[in-house]
């Protein structure tokens, strides 16, 4: 689990910070612009330029945000098909070898469940713990019979899908724990406060200020940055993995 000072903190509080340094941006900016006697013409245009490129920036990183979740998603179905597959495959073992299979399955299905929706890390440590020892006895167990020719065609169905398995579950691993790249956050959250501070001194220039837009605008860009958080935050927050997670609960009945 990845940790630093963003990550770690709730994005209800950061984007919290956000709105009311964009707010104080604002204010200071205001009484610069107050002072000014001559209005000058190019500060407008200045404005409208980092209005734009606040807008990329934000666009960008919520496009990063999104393509994450998205294969969060996709590798948690897959590797909820992975796991299906291998446990269908038990079936062709007899009923002896089977129960085996199965109840390690099971073992193997409750500790990746849990470690998509626990955050705590020593419990997912301990689950990440539980599952390699599930693997391997699975693994232990097909290469053992894969040995003896009475099971050649389990073994060779056995194994290929236990290898995809594994595979997945790591591939899971790695995209869960993807982040966007800190530096990105910190910089939409410095434009944000840049352009809050034009703003301000737009208003003070022009000698008045209009209450409904300002606070309109600071809360819309912290409701767009906040639902940026929540998309890399698979395992907190309001956007969840709750149905893919489900798949893996439901191959506990077959």
């Amino acid at each position: 689990m990845i940790h630093s000072f963003l990550n770690d903190l709730d994005a209800l509080y950061i984007v919290l910070i956000l709105f009311f340094s964009m707010l104080l941006a604002i204010w200071i900016g205001y009484k610069l612009g107050l002072k000014k006697v001559k209005i000058e013409s190019k500060n407008s245009e200045v404005s409208s330029s980092l209005l734009g490129l606040l807008a990329l920036i934000l666009g960008f990183t919520f496009a990063m945000a999104g393509s994450r979740y998205e294969n969060r998603k996709n590798n948690l179905i897959d590797e909820a098909n992975c796991i299906g597959t291998a446990i269908l495959r038990a079936d062709v073992y007899p009923d002896s070898l089977k129960n085996e299979f199965k109840k390690d399955f099971d073992t193997y299905l409750n500790s990746r469940r849990i470690y998509f929706l626990l955050q705590e890390e020593a419990k997912l440590n301990a689950s990440l713990k539980q599952s390699a020892e599930a693997s391997s006895k699975l693994w232990s167990r097909a290469t053992f019979f894969a040995k003896d020719k009475n099971y050649f065609i389990q073994s060779t169905m056995m194994l290929p899908a236990l290898n995809a398995m594994f595979d997945s579950a790591l591939k899971s691993n790695m995209v869960l724990n993807s982040k966007v790249p800190e530096t990105i956050v910190y910089l939409s959250f410095i434009f944000s406060v840049i352009i809050s501070f034009f703003i301000g001194y737009n208003s003070g220039l022009e000698k008045k200020i209009n209450p409904k837009f300002i606070i309109g605008f600071c809360f819309l860009i912290c409701v767009v940055i906040y639902i940026t958080l929540d998309l890399d935050r698979p395992r907190r927050g309001l956007i969840k993995l709750d149905e893919e997670i489900s798949l893996m609960q439901k191959l506990n009945q077959q």
